[in-house]
């Protein structure tokens, strides 16, 4: 249903840190489910599987409000998980597949809870992200008095 280069015109992140290779169910403010080759030598650290949910989490929640860059259109932000859940790791040319349901959304905050899956096996369960997308120029610190202000180069 949608590939990467799909995914890449909905979500801001890039290779290397593009952690959804592909969206095989999207049922629109329902669910979606997605999917991640993992590659290398190494198993996938947690954190990252973590990630790669949560990207494959804002496909679903921004399919229809497109964020390909955060400087113009808002940096998505995991404000809180809740219920996680790790299972065995997931290892190299294995392909994780990712569950995400949405509980409710809330202008630009949605609230998802899911699971990723390898085969049959869980490997991953969230029992609730709370994600936002706010405006990049909301999120620079603010400039102490008599500091000049460096603006970041495109």
């Amino acid at each position: 249903m949608l590939d990467r280069d799909d995914i890449r015109r909905l979500i801001p992140h890039r290779p290397p840190m593009l952690l959804v290779d592909g969206v095989s169910e999207l049922v629109p403010r329902s669910r979606l489910v997605g999917s991640y080759t993992v590659t290398g030598t190494r198993p996938l650290p947690t954190v990252l599987l973590l990630e790669s949910w949560g990207q494959a989490a804002l496909v679903l929640i921004r399919h229809d409000r497109p964020m390909p860059t955060v400087l113009t259109d808002g940096v998505p932000i995991a404000g809180a998980f809740e219920g996680i859940r790790f299972g065995r790791p997931v290892l190299p040319g294995e392909t994780v597949e990712h569950r995400v349901e949405l509980i409710r959304l809330i202008a630009d905050t949605g609230f998802v809870r899911g699971e990723s899956v390898v085969g049959t096996e869980v490997v991953m369960q969230v029992g609730r992200l709370v994600g936002a997308v706010r405006p990049a120029a909301a999120l620079r610190p603010a400039v102490p008095a008599g500091v000049p202000d460096v603006k970041e180069s495109t």
